[in-house]
């Protein structure tokens, strides 16, 4: 044949296969799934820091599947709400998590998000721990409903991450206790010292260090080292440095039983989320999650970022160093799962996003103010006192206002409009509305997370039973709290705000065909999103499957090959 012609021909086939679409790499059937919560990973924070990022959050990033502009789309951005969504597929009018906490309509009473009375916790009399006010199901319990021999493990830095990410009669959940190490609750019918198995030698290991040397904040990135520079939030002076300062070596005896300086230095530091990432490494290990007969779960949620973001605002050195302690230590995690030689797949998202301190926002131009919302709830109920001669405090709450005092309905209404006339005139709330106003909201269906109104996104979070007489909404960069003394919180979250609302949500597993969609996507989505993955069917959710193959199969349509 002519050499000219040959040519023709290759570059001819070479030319069609450079036109035929891609074939991603099949994504496989997980036998580990690990969902991993960053408490108050802002999408802001996250787009801030990603060069900053070269070890497992750079991973992640760079082969896995981003999702920049997720959404947990409801307004109450606090963190059991947040966790309540991950799983579930559900926003928190479904879940029932309406708060960190909410006031009992019955009994007046503040209840915690997960005060469960049947599950009692170890040394912590009174203080039950468990899922008894989530009222959905889980991701973890759907895959045990396939197959009972999949297992479903959570662990945490806070409780009510822990138990809202696993559910219902998980396999094993554990939260950090600051003066038991990490515990569990024992509900009737096992023994804690069965329960506390897996994570006993963890927590005497610690002890046992600490006792030794206590855990110090060691700088990762010099690059975040700045001056030290003293400033002030309400009533209070914060010094920023690296490494921060206030650390205090825990008392003598069991190195648990710390003084509260220390306790509270160590939770706004990487430390908190070193000791849950070695706890996860212990229950992998207990559990041989991913080397059993069915496909397993893992749910992570570090907390220091939430810690830090609070004690100090998220945009100083000391989130910078922790953002770069996040990062190696999910490298030396993910590495850890590639050692497993099984298929996994990791999905990392938030709770909730955050705003930085409004002293400091105002420097930059932002329209930002700080208000007390107890103090402002209670002075705008004497107002409502005095003008209709009452003889009790009407209002009670925060953002989540409950009328009190009476039961008589008349009496009540005439309370509310007073309120709330009131209340819409303060410059510091951008909105008020009565909880029948929000559950009479109907949301679009498939109206995307960045176009719901301010009422659509309150709606997503409010019940008819655990939500307050009236839903506020401050107005945007209002930091929430007047600082008082060292501990406090200068900056935080629980706004309807973008800030607020907006979180990262990435799919890892080895061998993905890397790619970004900048579309809206929601954390009601993961559940859906893993559930196709395992071809389950899952309950009624209110989010979406997300397609995670970049060529032409689908991954949200169980019969696609893989």
């Amino acid at each position: 044949m002519d050499a000219a012609l040959v040519n023709k021909l290759l570059a001819a086939c070479l030319a069609a296969l450079s036109a035929s679409p891609v074939m991603a790499a099949p994504l496989p059937v997980p036998r580990l799934i690990v969902a991993i919560s960053v408490d108050q990973l802002s999408s802001n924070l996250f787009e801030r820091n990603r060069a900053r990022f070269h070890y497992g959050l750079k991973r992640l990033v760079s082969e896995g599947v981003v999702f920049p502009s997720g959404y947990q789309s409801h307004g109450a951005t606090e963190t059991c709400p947040g966790h309540s969504t991950l799983l579930t597929g559900r926003h928190p009018a479904a879940t029932g998590i309406v708060g960190n906490s909410w006031r009992d309509q019955a009994s007046g009473e503040d209840v915690y998000c997960v005060f469960d009375p049947v599950h009692p916790v170890p040394g912590r009399e009174g203080q039950g721990r468990g899922p008894g006010n989530l009222r959905v199901s889980t991701l973890g319990e759907w895959m045990r409903g396939a197959n009972p021999a999949s297992r479903n493990v959570a662990i945490s830095g806070k409780d009510r991450s822990a138990i809202t990410m696993s559910g219902h009669g998980p396999t094993a959940v554990f939260w950090w206790d600051d003066e038991r190490g990490f515990t569990t609750s024992v509900p009737a019918g096992t023994r804690e010292n069965e329960r506390m198995a897996p994570i006993a030698g963890l927590n005497a290991a610690i002890d046992a260090r600490w006792r030794t040397a206590a855990p110090r904040w060691i700088v990762a990135d010099k690059a975040c080292a700045t001056p030290p520079e003293t400033r002030t939030y309400g009533k209070l002076e914060v010094t920023h440095q690296l490494p921060p300062a206030g650390f205090a070596v825990p008392a003598r005896g069991s190195a648990f039983r710390a003084d509260p300086k220390f306790t509270r230095w160590f939770r706004a530091s990487p430390m908190l989320d070193s000791v849950v990432i070695e706890g996860a490494d212990r229950l992998i290990d207990h559990y041989r999650l991913g080397r059993g007969p069915a496909p397993d779960l893992l749910s992570v949620s570090l907390s220091a970022t939430d810690y830090v973001g609070h004690r100090y605002g998220n945009d100083g050195p000391e989130m910078c160093d922790n953002l770069a302690h996040l990062d190696r230590l999910l490298g030396r995690f993910l590495d850890r799962l590639d050692r497993l030689g099984v298929p996994v797949l990791v999905v990392l998202s938030a709770d909730h996003g955050s705003a930085d301190a409004a002293e400091r926002a105002a420097e930059r131009g932002v329209p930002a103010r700080r208000v007390g919302m107890a103090r402002l709830v209670k002075d705008v109920g004497g107002e409502v006192q005095a003008e209709l001669g009452l003889g009790f405090a009407p209002l009670a709450g925060d953002e989540q206002v409950s009328i009190v005092g009476t039961d008589d309905p008349a009496m009540r209404r005439r309370i509310g409009a007073a309120a709330l006339a009131r209340l819409r005139a303060r410059p510091e709330i951008s909105a008020a509305f009565t909880r029948d106003e929000l559950l009479a909201v109907r949301i679009p269906p498939d109206k995307p997370a960045d176009e719901l109104s301010l009422a659509e996104r309150l709606a997503e979070s409010t019940t008819a039973d655990r939500s307050g007489d009236i839903v506020l909404a401050v107005a945007p960069y209002t930091s929430i709290g007047i600082p008082q003394k060292y501990g406090d919180a200068i900056a935080g979250h629980g706004t309807p705000w973008n800030y607020d609302r907006r979180v990262p949500i990435l799919f890892w597993w080895k061998g993905a065909e890397a790619f970004e969609q900048p579309a809206p996507a929601e954390t009601v989505d993961i559940a859906p999103t893993l559930a196709a993955i395992l071809d389950i069917a899952p309950p009624t959710v209110d989010g979406r499957c997300l397609d995670l193959d970049r060529g032409t199969s689908n991954s949200c349509n169980p019969a696609t090959p893989r």
